[in-house]
């Protein structure tokens, strides 16, 4: 059953914040539906894309893309872009769920981010669970940084509406050996601003390193360097989840 009224309000809560749109293909709309919203509160987001936009995405896209990935990437574009003046980020990764905390795996396209998260999988069962696996977003309150799931899913079908405290962001990066460090806050920047959203407008861009420089203050950050061994998850697990569970 669908959790909003009918085709004239769509609308949706995504990181507590009350959006609206109306999905045109069914990849969207299904997985936007677990985020309806029927409450009283106006929508604070509207979003929308035109017909000629996506076609023109589609045309640029990978061969084997189709319409309806192309809508959720340019909702989740334009949804990205507008929550960063709501103190939510996007952080492009896998959320990997451990004992009731958000772990965030964040890599460039390529390097393996979803593939180690999958290794959690098969280690520790039902102990942890993916609850997006390519765009969650992390919203920023006085105190704590909580880590949401979007409607948004980067392909994978992967895109529960769950939300987490957050415990920690892990870079990702490829080597034959498994070893964790921690960044200082100069590349924690530098990596942050790659896997997030970007090409704003300056007064957005201002606001943007505000929530960078806040989300550091309140989280752990870890670079993971790793192989695509089964291994690999239990050295990060030692590394990081017994560190930030202490």
């Amino acid at each position: 059953m669908s959790l909003y009224f009918s085709e004239d309000e769509l609308k949706y809560k995504i990181a507590d914040i009350i959006v609206e749109y109306t999905a045109k293909y069914e990849e969207l709309k299904r997985l936007s539906e677990p985020f309806g919203y029927n409450g009283a509160k106006p929508a604070q987001l509207f979003l929308s894309v035109k017909d000629e936009y996506l076609n023109s995405l589609l045309s640029r896209a990978v061969e084997g893309t189709t319409i309806g990935e192309i809508e959720d990437y340019a909702i989740a574009t334009q949804f990205n872009r507008a929550a960063i003046n709501y103190g939510t980020m996007l952080v492009h990764s896998s959320a990997l769920i451990c004992d009731g905390g958000a772990y965030l795996f964040s890599a460039d396209s390529g390097v393996g981010k979803s593939t180690h998260t999958k290794l959690w999988l098969k280690a520790f069962g039902d102990k942890v669970h993916i609850m997006n696996d390519d765009k969650p977003v992390v919203k920023l309150y006085d105190d704590r940084a909580v880590a949401f799931g979007t409607p948004f899913d980067g392909g994978s079908g992967i895109a529960l509406n769950e939300s987490y405290p957050l415990r920690a962001i892990i870079f990702v990066e490829r080597g034959e050996q498994n070893s964790v460090r921690i960044p200082d806050s100069r590349e924690i920047i530098q990596k942050l601003y790659f896997q997030t959203a970007r090409m704003v407008d300056r007064e957005t861009a201002e606001k943007m390193l505000v929530n960078m420089e806040k989300l550091i203050s309140l989280t752990r950050f870890y670079v993971l360097t790793c192989n695509m061994d089964i291994s690999a998850a239990y050295a990060a697990y030692n590394s990081i989840i017994e560190k930030s569970e202490a």
